[in-house]
């Protein structure tokens, strides 16, 4: 395997004439076309620790039994109503997508009489652009408590995208990409790209039409036609209103975007998004300080604004585009130079490291490695059902051991210790039945 240096080509950058050439030794790129129309925050997802509020839980039971409609009145709002599956870790769901909010409501894995994880309320791109991180924290908060109290931020999920058009990718993009994904799966036609529920590492579909990398329980890099998907999601207003901030580079008094208006044939538009996992977020409070040796702490939209950069610099690293295995690919280098998002970076010093929870215990760590890889064996050999061999190593009485060797804190996260172990176990069944071990 080549050992890649991602050196950074010669760039010769012309704003007057618009020109942006990049050269190596042997060859030349110009990505003159190539514009960028929006870089931000397209997702929040953010967790919460509560109590649940005494009559919510009535509440609902009356509306089931008294009402028709699924349509419920909480704290003067009104909101689509539905139960949810077991897969999401939460048992209802809320809607009100004009207010801005989906709220996932009382924890699997906790009682409801108990403290513990029973909010999750994922922000829509309209409301996250309207208010910004700072004035989105309070409005999550007053969202979470018509149905919690005395809540507390539990952290966040964050999905960083940016907008261009003019990229043209090269033929071989799959494999000049350097990143750890090692499966794939292709189709055909756009995909409804807010899916979440897809297991697979690395997605195809269609015609260069939309990519996907990487486990939706880490860092998930998508970059598909934002034009098509936003005409699918009946979201085209949106986009082109973000997209007609930017002024043109040629004439300041005219935008960048062009929407077809004048005539002409309308912008087609690419978006590169990275979705990073909540418990990704924890890694880097784990291991990441500053100057004054300060641990960092992201838990809410605003604790984000100072490391937005930062997150998306070390994204950029992790999924990468490379020329060759000297020269990072000048469609990297463009996006890592001239990308900046619209908040401040006074990252005051920070050292930034992923970190899983450390273990008092080193040996044990060992211990469950073992103890798990045995148990792996034996139920491929007997032909269980990965949902099966997760139940009953959730009812071992381990899980503060498997919490702690999957890097996940105990408290509060036991539906992410779910998907980790359902993720690892089927994979691992996986591999010993195609490996002939389960035989």
């Amino acid at each position: 395997m080549p050992r890649y240096e991602s050196k950074a080509m010669e760039r010769i950058k012309d704003l007057d004439a618009g020109t942006d050439i990049f050269k190596s030794e042997r060859i030349e790129y110009d990505l003159s076309g190539m514009r960028f129309l929006w870089a931000g925050i397209d997702s929040i997802r953010q967790l919460y620790i509560c109590n649940l509020r005494a009559d919510l839980l009535p509440a609902i039971a009356r509306h089931y039994e008294t009402s028709d409609s699924d349509v419920i009145d909480i704290g003067g709002y009104e909101w689509k109503l539905t139960s949810s599956g077991k897969k999401s870790g939460y048992k209802f769901i809320f809607k009100n997508l004009e207010l801005g909010a989906v709220v996932l409501v009382k924890s699997m894995y906790k009682e409801a009489d108990q403290r513990g994880p029973h909010i999750k309320i994922e922000a829509t791109p309209q409301i996250i652009d309207r208010l910004g991180p700072q004035r989105l924290t309070k409005w999550l908060r007053e969202i979470a408590n018509l149905f919690g109290e005395t809540i507390e931020a539990n952290g966040l999920a964050v999905h960083l995208a940016v907008d261009m058009k003019g990229l043209e990718l090269p033929e071989d993009f799959e494999r000049k990409l350097v990143t750890h994904s090692r499966r794939s799966y292709k189709a055909h036609g756009i995909a409804d790209i807010s899916n979440h529920t897809i297991s697979e590492m690395a997605v195809t579909y269609g015609k260069n039409e939309t990519f996907m990398f990487g486990s939706p329980t880490s860092i998930q890099m998508c970059l598909y036609d934002k034009t098509l998907e936003a005409l699918k999601s009946d979201k085209l207003a949106f986009c082109e209103g973000l997209w007609m901030r930017t002024p043109s580079i040629e004439d300041v008094l005219t935008t960048e975007y062009r929407d077809g208006s004048d005539g002409n044939e309308a912008d087609q538009v690419k978006r590169l998004e990275f979705r990073i996992h909540h418990s990704i977020i924890r890694e880097f409070e784990n291991g990441s300080v500053n100057g004054s040796g300060k641990q960092l702490s992201i838990r809410e939209p605003a604790d984000l604004i100072k490391h937005l950069q930062a997150l998306w610099d070390y994204c950029l690293n992790a999924y990468r585009l490379q020329h060759s295995a000297t020269y990072l690919h000048p469609i990297w280098q463009k996006i890592a130079e001239d990308v900046r998002f619209a908040f401040l970076d006074g990252s005051d010093g920070w050292i930034y490291k992923r970190s899983q929870k450390k273990s008092a215990d080193g040996p044990s760590r060992r211990n469950v490695a073992m103890w798990l890889g045995n148990v792996m064996k034996l139920s491929a050999r007997k032909g269980l059902k990965p949902d099966y061999v997760v139940n009953q190593l959730m009812k071992s009485g381990l899980d503060s051991d498997l919490a702690d060797y999957f890097g996940i804190f105990t408290y509060g996260y036991h539906e992410e210790l779910v998907h980790t172990l359902l993720e690892f176990v089927t994979d691992k069944m996986r591999d010993h039945r195609l490996e002939g071990v389960a035989a």
